[in-house]
């Protein structure tokens, strides 16, 4: 078996580093680890803040959802559709907006 010297394997490195592609998109990415009377815990949006409006992809299409609990490890989000196709190890992404509500004329005198 050859040996490799220093230089050698260094100069290998340095090629190897610059024959990567490196892409300027990161993802910010999350999944659902259990799901409950319409609220899915997240794992892994660090990211994410209060209100936010999070994309949970299914097998019937995404349902939004919006960050409520903000623990350390894991997110409390509401969801805004049906449960039912939300499971565990379904992919969460950000959708970079607040919940927001219209105002109009069919709210007044209304509780929210």
């Amino acid at each position: 078996m050859p040996e490799l010297s220093v230089t050698d394997l260094s100069k290998e490195i340095k090629d190897a580093i610059q024959a990567l592609e490196v892409s300027g998109d990161l993802e910010s990415v999350g999944v659902v680890t259990r799901v409950g009377d319409g609220v899915a815990w997240v794992y892994g949006l660090r990211a994410a803040g209060y209100s936010e409006v999070l994309l949970i992809e299914t097998d019937e299409g995404v349902v939004e959802a919006f960050a409520l609990n903000l623990n350390e490890d894991e997110i409390g989000a509401v969801l805004l559709g049906s449960d039912e196709s939300v499971v565990a190890g379904s992919k969460v992404t950000l959708k970079g907006t607040v919940l927001d509500v219209p105002v109009g004329p069919e709210l007044l005198g209304r509780v929210v």
